[in-house]
């Protein structure tokens, strides 16, 4: 039995089209007190998808965009002005100068994974409010400060993990969280990937591009230094000083897993690698997460199964359950997990209200010490015994020693 989501997905040219007509009338709806002001940091692929979603909701304005590619940043800005339409909008190569401006009030973070715990930690210490991509960290120690930065200078945090509100994950979840699946034993997490940034791969020297046209320095952030090549820009997924690997889908599946289990404040306590595509995670109560790359038919997939019944999704949209009764008076709400609307949306509500986002960075930073967990597990290709309360692992020193990332000077956390 299988519901088919017919939601809407934006298209640009309605962007385009809605652009400078739209944004002054929405301007003219929102009083200036309630109009919360943005700024992006990152203008890669990812960036350019949220960001028109960011300024067609009402009640926000656009000033600035940060990126250290100058093509990219410039292409940015011309988004954000045919928008405003006008040429207002500031561009930056260092986002410290954007972090000073005392008219932001909320950043969007979209740059690699390398920069995203010590952007946000910067950007809530500068008083600003963030929605930042996922993972929120890579490693144990790095989601943890982003955690207490976010309690220490009491500022909205948001996670782009935005199938918490996808209506067909919703549904799943409800599904498994109402009872009427029995018991939950198993819950399924789907990886398409494992294992592709376990290393570091090394390059040749190229010549390093004039500082304004690419800031390699910056480019790099926190991570450990290398002479510059292409190569690293257009694959750091590959590279584990730049990726966090089971981060990758983890943050999205097992975090849907979590969130079912209502286990926002804890984390497996066993870990055992099974193959190259499947790992598998066991809770205090025996309860099994199983981590696995095959057998899914799209991205992001989850299933919950029970002593009586199942239910799985994935990014198609469907719902796949094991009796058509589990979707009975059930509606599932349409939304393009690629731009989303809710997501986005309600962290701008909660920065006007100052309440708790559904993404918030305490209950992301456990689904990532789970991934972060697996990660390791994964590469060491050993099982592991973690105490969630101490945040480390049992009688293993090598293991321990991997729960933290040395920051690249002047970046230390």
């Amino acid at each position: 039995m299988s519901i088919r989501r017919r939601g809407f997905i934006f298209k640009a040219a309605g962007f385009a089209a809605a652009a400078v007509a739209g944004q002054r009338l929405r301007a003219q709806a929102v009083a200036p007190s309630n109009t919360v002001t943005m700024g992006f940091i990152g203008a890669g692929s990812r960036a350019t998808q949220l960001m028109p979603v960011f300024m067609n909701i009402a009640g926000t304005r656009a000033l600035a965009v940060c990126d250290v590619n100058r093509e990219r940043r410039q292409n940015a800005k011309k988004i954000v002005d045919e928008f405003n339409g006008n040429s207002d909008c500031s561009e930056y190569r260092d986002f410290r100068e954007m972090l000073a401006r005392p008219d932001i009030d909320a950043l969007y973070i979209a740059t690699g994974d390398r920069w995203h715990a010590q952007l946000a930690i910067q950007a809530m210490r500068a008083g600003k409010d963030v929605y930042c991509e996922k993972p929120i960290s890579l490693s144990i120690r790095e989601g943890e400060a982003v955690m207490n930065a976010a309690k220490r200078y009491q500022r909205i945090y948001q996670g782009g993990v935005q199938r918490r509100t996808v209506g067909n994950f919703v549904t799943a979840m409800n599904i498994a969280r109402s009872g009427r699946l029995g018991r939950l034993h198993t819950l399924h997490a789907g990886m398409i990937v494992m294992g592709f940034s376990s290393a570091n791969k090394f390059f040749d020297s190229e010549p390093t591009p004039a500082h304004d046209e690419f800031d390699w320095d910056m480019w790099l952030g926190p991570a450990p230094w290398r002479p510059y090549n292409s190569q690293y820009i257009k694959g750091w997924h590959s590279q584990y000083d730049f990726h966090g690997d089971l981060t990758e889908w983890g943050s999205h599946t097992i975090d849907l897993c979590q969130l079912v289990l209502k286990r926002e404040q804890t984390a497996p306590t066993r870990y055992v690698p099974v193959d190259a595509g499947t790992f598998h995670a066991f809770y205090d109560d025996g309860i099994k997460l199983v981590l696995r790359q095959h057998g899914f038919k799209n991205s992001c997939a989850v299933r919950f199964e029970g002593d009586e019944g199942w239910v799985e999704t994935d990014d198609s949209g469907d719902v796949q359950v094991s009796s058509p009764s589990l979707l009975e008076n059930r509606a599932v709400r349409s939304e393009s997990w690629m731009r989303p609307v809710a997501h986005p949306k309600e962290f701008l509500d909660c920065v006007r209200s100052r309440q708790l986002t559904s993404a918030p960075a305490e209950s992301l930073h456990f689904s990532h010490v789970a991934c972060h967990a697996a990660t390791i597990a994964y590469h060491l290709n050993r099982p592991l015994e973690f105490d969630p309360r101490s945040l480390a692992f049992k009688n293993d020193s090598e293991a321990n020693r991997l729960i933290n990332r040395t920051c690249r000077a002047p970046w230390a956390l």
